[in-house]
């Protein structure tokens, strides 16, 4: 998302320079333009930096945007979830208590009842084999369960893990950016006071400017303090998280449990096989019953 913003503001200055080319002006007058539109901007810009409690009003900022995030995820998607999963968890426990026929019926029922594992219990369900007849007919499934109730699964349906493994990184590039942008304030601000004949003042620039960046710097310490919290906190929320799957997973194969195929084939064969060999025979007619009807 944000290369296609930077694509397209490097495809707009493009434009504006090929349309001023094209209007007969010349590159030089086309960026004093640019310079005085951008001259508000700049203006505010060494405002801001220019105080020293700017930085710790940045970091301050930088935290409580770490902690909202992490708080909002946590109550909006990740408890909700777990909640979600270990009570369909317990209710599939018990399932497991009523007979084999009726197994299948509960769990639909049940997976059914949450939207956030419907859709992946459905598909699920059309992969179950049935055997057997009367109270002894159960189903078996074919795939394992991990196959559809995955963490790929729950992040289809909201749980945006990938945003926020990755928001560690977005911390530290912040931090970094606004720490060299007060640099580059501090030595805007250097170059002013030195440019100046008095000693005094140009030794007061140069102070300022160490004291410019020894503030900037805490950006930086911030924007790292912020990256190990939340790949800490999202670490473990993930790892919560893939338990409690592994937990349902572990409750749907013991209510169906995992058969190939083939081997399913061959125990409907042996089924087979021993009916037949259980099936009563005609009664063969006695040799002398046979000699008179010849």
């Amino acid at each position: 998302m944000v290369r296609k913003y930077v694509w397209a503001g490097i495809a707009v200055t493009v434009a504006l320079i090929g349309f001023k080319l094209a209007q007969g002006g010349d590159a030089s007058s086309f960026f004093l333009t640019i310079r005085e539109l951008a001259k508000p901007v700049a203006v505010v810009y060494l405002a801001l930096f220019g105080q020293p409690e700017f930085a710790l009003v940045l970091a301050a900022g930088m935290m409580v945007a770490c902690f909202a995030l992490l708080a909002g995820f946590w109550a909006g998607q990740v408890r909700r979830t777990l909640e979600t999963l270990k009570s369909v968890t317990a209710s599939a426990m018990l399932i497991m208590a009523e007979p084999n026929d009726r197994r299948s019926a509960s769990m639909k029922r049940l997976m059914e009842s949450s939207p956030l594992l419907m859709d992946e219990w459905r598909m699920f369900e059309s992969t179950l084999l049935d055997a057997g007849h009367g109270p002894q007919r159960r189903a078996y499934s074919t795939i394992r369960p991990q196959e559809y109730f995955s963490m790929e699964a729950m992040e289809s349906r909201g749980l945006d893990f990938r945003f926020y493994v990755a928001l560690p990184n977005y911390f530290v590039g912040v931090g970094l950016m606004f720490t060299f942008l007060g640099l580059v304030a501090g030595l805007y601000f250097a170059s002013k006071g030195l440019q100046m004949g008095d000693l005094a003042q140009a030794r007061q620039a140069l102070g300022q400017l160490l004291a410019a960046s020894t503030m900037k710097f805490v950006s930086s310490v911030v924007g790292i303090g912020a990256s190990l919290v939340t790949s800490v906190v999202v670490r473990h929320w993930q790892r919560k998280v893939q338990a409690a799957l592994d937990d349902l997973c572990r409750a749907v194969e013991l209510c169906f449990p995992l058969i190939s195929a083939h081997r399913l084939l061959g125990n409907w064969a042996q089924d087979g096989s021993d009916a037949s060999a259980t099936a009563p025979q005609a009664n063969p007619l006695p040799d002398t019953a046979a000699g008179q009807a010849s």
